[in-house]
């Protein structure tokens, strides 16, 4: 019995932590009463542990659609004035035979939008890295979703705050606040991003946010097998855990993660990135890391490339925050957010690696269509709160450009140079013995259209390409292109960012410049650590990070 009236109590009277809905599909049953697949007949099938799973339909018009009433316990009484549910637990069993290319929508909190001319709304989703989460916020990595296997995700949604958890693991929190209006200032109203319609909400939409995962379901191959939304909030992760333990089998509390170190113990640390990989202490980006002050003028000093570094450094820091031992000693003192932070940031390096290779390319071949093509697009689909880091050159030294999107239409976007002869326009900062620099050039409020201006870009790749011209490559870059950006004189952007309470300044702390050519990892290294502390992560905190990226490192060393 999966309807409504099932679970009643006495006179059809609802109990306040069954009220909502359960559709359990392990013995065979179908669709109860209030969930729809409309159009398709559903199929169930028997899956090899001996229970029953709803196959999701490659039809991309097709999705699960709640729709709830007062046979489910949904009355005035408990919803909004807006007419929806705010505060709620949303329970899904769900296997992915492939994790997403982009991201798998989960669902909106409405019906499916195919938002043409308009901002679609921002869905709850699985990353391509397997994190469940919102607002560019995809949780820790350790809960990833693993492919090939169920994963029971709890979507929990209070006022000011969703959270998602994977197998009784918290994952991802998100912080829903208030709106802000032009002059600055917080909106009344609250925040309703994510609040379930009871009407028309839709699961696991083909067409998500802007139409561009029409065909993602369909390459994941996606199974359900427990669908529950109840309006009572599980606020706690005892809470969860608790609840999970009542629905699951408890086969499916077997351990079967599959641990990294059991594809490597016969390897060196770099075989995934090389066919013949070398010992992780001859790599360019170990020897930036450790050696920075004594390479210089060695066969060292200049060796390594963005692409490479990029890659190097999402390793390292995908087998740190996976190693247990490393964490309980060092990151005990670190909170959930800052690991869901770090978990973010790798996404981002992991996504800029293919656009490392391809600006090497168009470096090599002189043409840069193929790479600001790929570019421009991979901004367009950037979300709220999102980030792309974005390879360039400058007289033949790497540089990075962060940019990440803060609001529909803005985002800040940071200029990271560490070559000490290319910091003129960054501020210096005098500590005997030491002259440091900010070597993240910040510049806030950037309007959303000029960041992502086609022209933009090929001038900023010209820029990287050229050595010399009446105007120097730097000049081009900090004085045209960046005033460009800000509509204004770029003195002017800065006295603005430097007087506001933006993160901006408080997150880009003067730091030591390299001393030899380290610029290829220099730049992620400084990236990485402004974009922890914009993102609220402490300064303590961040270097400890830094700490255990460090001995991560080390142990890839110890390990060949």
């Amino acid at each position: 019995g999966f309807g409504g009236s099932d679970t009643a109590g006495a006179g059809g009277v609802w109990s306040w932590d069954v009220a909502g809905l359960t559709a359990d599909f392990r013995e065979g049953g179908g669709l109860p009463e209030g969930l729809q697949l409309a159009g398709v007949e559903p199929e169930v099938v028997q899956d090899e542990d001996g229970t029953w799973s709803l196959l999701m339909p490659p039809d991309d018009s097709v999705c699960l659609t709640m729709s709830l009433g007062y046979d489910h316990g949904i009355s005035p009484w408990t919803l909004e004035d807006d007419g929806k549910l705010h505060s709620y637990t949303l329970v899904l069993a769900v296997r992915l035979e492939h994790l997403p290319q982009t991201h798998l929508p989960l669902f909106t909190g409405g019906p499916v939008v195919a938002a043409e001319g308009k901002n679609a709304p921002e869905s709850v989703q699985i990353f391509k890295n397997g994190g469940v989460g919102a607002l560019g916020q995809c949780g820790t990595a350790e809960t990833a979703v693993k492919p090939g296997r169920f994963t029971w995700i709890v979507v929990t949604r209070k006022p000011g705050e969703l959270i998602t958890f994977v197998n009784g693991r918290r994952c991802a929190e998100v912080k829903l606040e208030a709106k802000t209006k032009a002059d600055g200032k917080k909106a009344s109203e609250p925040n309703t991003a994510f609040a379930i319609d009871p009407k028309q909400c839709a699961l696991l939409p083909a067409t998500g946010p802007g139409g561009s995962d029409a065909s993602e379901r369909e390459a994941c191959g996606v199974a359900v097998k427990y669908v529950a939304l109840r309006i009572q909030t599980w606020n706690s992760d005892d809470k969860v855990r608790e609840e999970l333990l009542k629905i699951r089998n408890t086969d499916e509390f077997a351990d079967d993660r599959e641990d990294f170190r059991e594809a490597l113990a016969d390897q060196l640390s770099l075989q995934p990135l090389y066919g013949k990989p070398p010992p992780v202490w001859l790599h360019p980006t170990f020897c930036a890391a450790f050696a920075d002050h004594c390479i210089e003028g060695t066969g060292l000093d200049g060796a390594g490339s963005s692409h490479t570094s990029l890659e190097f450094f999402a390793l390292a820091l995908k087998r740190m925050l996976s190693n247990r031992s490393l964490t309980a000693l060092f990151g005990s003192s670190l909170s959930h957010a800052d690991w869901q932070t770090c978990n973010a940031l790798l996404l981002a390096v992991d996504e800029a690696k293919k656009l490392a290779h391809r600006f090497a390319q168009s470096l090599q071949n002189g043409h840069g269509r193929m790479f600001l093509s790929q570019l421009t697009g991979a901004l367009g689909k950037l979300k709220v709160g999102e980030l792309k880091l974005v390879p360039s050159s400058l007289m033949g030294t790497p540089i990075l450009f962060v940019v990440e999107r803060t609001l529909k239409d803005r985002c800040r976007f940071t200029v990271v140079c560490t070559e000490p002869q290319l910091l003129a326009y960054h501020d210096a900062k005098a500590e005997p013995p030491k002259l440091r620099y900010r070597t993240c050039l910040v510049l806030d409020g950037v309007k959303w259209a000029r960041a992502t201006d086609e022209a933009f870009w090929g001038l900023a790749w010209y820029v990287s390409t050229v050595a010399n011209g009446k105007l120097k490559p730097d000049q081009l870059l900090y004085e045209v292109l960046l005033s460009f950006l800000v509509d204004r004189p770029l003195d002017e952007a800065l006295a603005a960012t430097a007087s506001a309470s933006a993160p901006g300044g408080a997150a880009s702390p003067a730091m030591s410049v390299q001393k030899s050519g380290t610029a290829h990892y220099r730049t992620l290294s400084h990236a990485f650590r402004f974009v922890m502390r914009s993102r609220g992560v402490g300064a303590a905190a961040s270097k400890r990070v830094m700490l255990m990226l460090r001995l991560q490192i080390l142990s890839l060393a110890a390990h060949d």
